[in-house]
């Protein structure tokens, strides 16, 4: 199995107790058999502890909370995303009161966590890596709700939580606005550069969606794409929740339902690794991506028939 490595910061990679390079958002990669290997990722810049863990098979069934894995049919990746830092102690990131609810961000260990004290109690969530908390009261239909924007490497995100203690929302974000209803904006990175704009309003402490409009950049048009372009396109369309009846010949615009069930509840588009190739050939494929836990996810890769540039059938390469 070839397993991919990379990390949240520059480091060195240990592999069975030799050193095996540096890897950060550059990767290294090694071919291991089926016995056990001890993983080792030491900062570079020695303000956190390292990070240990044995590949076998406990790991890629449950891997630890320090890294996440994606597994695939001929190869995984591990990304080592949540260092400790070496000053230990516990930091307030940010506090909030917005009606009876306390909303306080922790640091302990290189993890950030929400903390709630609501009418139904007190609770911990844990919190996506960010560089920046910002925490607020805002109301919603007249309703209070705690609104922490948390912002880093990865896409912003957007968590509001009600008087209860309990998360009402928890989204991707790069814009977002409260009044007599919540109004949430964000941008993809794909290939049609979607933008997602949703509507929300407030009922009892919980957050219903009213409207959802997706919509490409300006000047985009799935006709104008390469033939090797296309199926990424449909399914980062089918992924953004947007309407990929464009990408398709025109015998199978009325199966969409059916796409859309076939594929599944995926989480994101990928582009396969280079043992992708190297297994199956130069077939023009994408990974789909699908979350099974916390810090675990699935890749599975499809393939598009295509004719007079619109796809006429999706199928799992095997």
């Amino acid at each position: 199995m070839r397993i991919h490595f990379s990390a949240a910061e520059p480091c060195a990679l240990r592999l069975g107790g030799v050193f095996a390079g540096y890897c950060g958002e550059t990767e290294k990669f090694a071919d291991i058999g089926e016995e056990a290997l001890l993983a080792e990722f030491i900062p570079a810049g020695g303000e956190n502890y390292p990070l240990s863990f044995v590949l076998n098979k406990s790991f890629f069934a449950r891997p630890p909370h320090c890294c996440d894995l994606f597994r695939y049919a001929c190869g995984a990746d591990v990304f080592a995303a949540r260092f400790a830092p070496r000053e230990g102690g516990m930091r307030v990131l940010a506090q909030v009161r917005a009606g009876k609810l306390l909303l306080s961000v922790l640091e302990t260990g290189g993890r950030a966590q929400a903390a709630t004290e609501g009418t139904d109690g007190g609770a911990l969530l844990p919190l996506p890596p960010a560089h920046d908390y910002t925490a607020e009261a805002v109301y919603i239909g007249g309703q209070p709700f705690a609104a922490l924007f948390c912002k880093g490497k990865q896409p912003p995100r957007l968590l509001l939580f009600a008087e209860t203690g309990a998360c009402a929302l928890n989204c991707r974000c790069t814009f977002w606005e409260a009044g007599s209803e919540l109004r949430v904006r964000h941008t993809l990175a794909d290939a049609a550069g979607h933008t997602i704009e949703q509507t929300f309003s407030a009922e009892g402490g919980t957050l219903r969606e009213t409207a959802r409009t997706v919509t490409a950049r300006e000047g985009f048009c799935p006709d104008a794409l390469p033939a090797r372009i296309l199926p990424f396109a449909l399914f980062e369309e089918i992924a953004a929740g947007g309407d990929p009846a464009p990408y398709l010949a025109p015998a199978q615009r009325e199966r969409v339902p059916l796409l859309r069930e076939y594929l599944g509840d995926f989480c994101a588009v990928t582009v396969p690794k280079e043992i992708f190739y190297l297994t199956y050939g130069t077939i023009n494929a994408a990974g789909l991506v699908y979350r099974r836990g916390e810090n675990l996810f699935d890749v599975k890769f499809f393939t598009a028939d295509t004719e007079n540039g619109k796809i006429t059938n999706v199928r799992p390469v095997e």
